[in-house]
Order: C-alpha cells, then structure tokens, then sequence
C-alpha cells in the first residue's frame, strides 16, 4: 500500500473541493477516520533498512551500518532510496570494495549519493528532471520505452518498495558520486584528457563547461593520445584559429546528458554545432563506434553539469574537414 500516495490524493482532494458547496466531499470526520486508518498503516510497513534487507539490497545495508548510516536511513526520513541490488554491487572490484570499507567517510559520500529526501513515486518522475542527492549532487532521470533510469542505473522493477519512513527504487548499477564540472573532469590525469582542455580554453568555452546549474551537456572527450596523433600541422592549424576550434569543440558536445546505455543502438547525435550530427553504430561484436572510426575508451564519468566519455579518436564535422586537413 503506497501511504504516501493517499496523502497525496487526499491533499489534491482538499485543494479543489471544498467540503461546505459540495455535496460529494469527504466531511472533516471521514478525513480524520481515513488518515488514522492510513497511519495505523504505515506503522505496520517495514523501514527503509529493513526493506532492502527484504529485497536482494543486502549489501547496501552491510554498507550503510559500516558508513554509519543505517540508524538514519531506519529511524529517519523519508527517504527516496536509489538502491542497487547485490549484484550491482559485486561488479566493483573486490579491491575497490575493500578500500570502500576501509574509509567509511568515502563510503558514507557514495551511499549518500543514493538518498533523496522526501518521498517520490513514478507518478513524481520527469524524463530529464534532475534530482537533488542527500549530499547535493545532481541525478538524472530518464524515461524510455516504459524503463526509468537514475544516470546509468536501470531500475529493475517498476513496483516501488514502500517502507514506513520512504520508498526504493532497486537498481541494476551503482551510482557515480559526481566527480565536479566537465571542466574539473578534464583536468583530472587519470583520464588522459588534458589535451582537450586545451582547444575548449581556445574555444572560450571553458566557462560553459564549469556549471553547476543550467543546460547539462554530454562531452565526447578525445584521449591526449587522438589528439597527439594528429599531424603537427593540423593541429596548429586548429589551435590557432578561434573559428575553428570553436566549432570543432561544439561538434564534441551534445546538449543533454546521454549515458552509455543510450548509445547502445545505431542511430545519430545531435551537436552543439548545429545542423552536425554524430553517427553511432554498434557493430556485430558489440562495438559502439561514433562516426564509424571513435570507440568509447572510458565511458559514464559523472559531472555536475552533464557527462563524458572518453574517446578513441578526434571527430571532424564534414563542413571543417577541407579547413582543417585541406
């Protein structure tokens, strides 16, 4: 039984009918009767803590108590839990988890990534809203073809888990705590993609790449090493011309955030350059490709204004093409 749902119903109920021009309302008594029976209710459902338990989420319990979580995830709320199920847990590392456990401040910034306050049903979803976590990051959600996707999180069931003290939504991922701007992202070494960074400065668009807030953005970041194999010639002909870099750099970035599970089917990108677009195949061996030559090298890094992906090689819109190479 979703309590809150009711709430919400009889909230709505009460804000366009008023109990003494219509006959038909609910009198304040049968209100009074209804909201006891539903709180009578909502006692008997489980907690949050207690429901994942119940719902293949057992590793995320084990995590919430070593975080110090799980007193404010049972006793607190509500809450709208992003949970990942068991196995979305086993595809990290074992190493990775390890150090998880063994710095319970990480781990606590990560779990806490999977918290929403309030409570939200289906009902409440967007496709392309954007969420605010317990620790102030942002999630997407998407809709498609009746699926809903919190980032690259797939929810596996459609029937939302109520507890007493919130909802949860069980998922197939777990989620990447965001790791700053795109623009903070390219800085970073890990990801080999500094080089990048250098065309956006060029470009003047570093301001864009460094919000919080506003228009959300999937970049298509080439390696250090596409861009370092471009001929010497070429690239200084693209690093010292505003126009051309400029476009070059828009031809990398789609408005919107696209995961790598939206490119998993052949079709086309739009681009911040407009009128180009980006083709994406997927071959027979699985094989994403855009423009028939880039693959995707690291995919889903989390930013607070959108996502990138690192990729194979440097894609030049036809229209640059003779500009650039000619």
């Amino acid at each position: 039984m979703k309590i809150v749902s009711w709430f919400k119903l009889l909230w709505i109920f009460h804000q366009t009918r008023r109990a003494e021009s219509c006959p038909h309302c609910l009198t304040m008594k049968t209100c009074v009767v209804l909201l006891s029976v539903l709180s009578l209710a909502a006692a008997t459902l489980p907690n949050l803590v207690d429901l994942a338990n119940a719902n293949n989420a057992t590793t995320l319990t084990q995590f919430l108590a070593t975080a110090g979580l799980a007193d404010v995830i049972r006793d607190q709320g509500p809450f709208t839990i992003i949970a990942p199920v068991d196995s979305a847990f086993a595809k990290i590392p074992s190493d990775v988890a390890a150090n998880l456990t063994a710095n319970p401040n990480v781990l606590a910034n990560i779990l806490q990534y999977h918290v929403i306050k309030g409570e939200i049903f289906t009902f409440d979803l967007k496709s392309g809203e954007v969420l605010t976590s317990l620790n102030g990051h942002a999630i997407r959600v998407y809709m498609n073809g009746g699926q809903i996707f919190f980032n690259q999180a797939k929810v596996v069931s459609m029937d939302v888990l109520q507890g007493s003290n919130g909802v949860i939504y069980l998922v197939d991922e777990v989620l990447s705590v965001p790791e700053g701007t795109i623009d903070q992202i390219l800085l970073n070494p890990d990801y080999n993609i500094s080089e990048f960074l250098e065309l956006v400065k060029v470009a003047h668009l570093e301001g864009v790449l460094n919000r919080t807030s506003g228009q959300r953005y999937t970049l298509f970041a080439p390696s250090n090493a596409a861009i370092n194999s471009l001929d010497p010639s070429i690239l200084q002909k693209i690093k010292s011309s505003y126009s051309l870099t400029h476009r070059l750099v828009e031809y990398h970035l789609h408005r919107g955030t696209l995961h790598e599970k939206s490119l998993d089917h052949n079709g086309r990108i739009t681009t911040a350059y407009s009128g180009h677009y980006i083709s994406v195949t997927v071959g027979s061996d699985g094989v994403t490709k855009l423009n028939n030559v880039a693959t995707l090298q690291e995919t889903d890094l989390e930013a607070e204004d959108g996502v990138v992906h690192v990729i194979s090689h440097v894609l030049i819109p036809s229209s640059l093409f003779s500009s650039i190479v000619g």
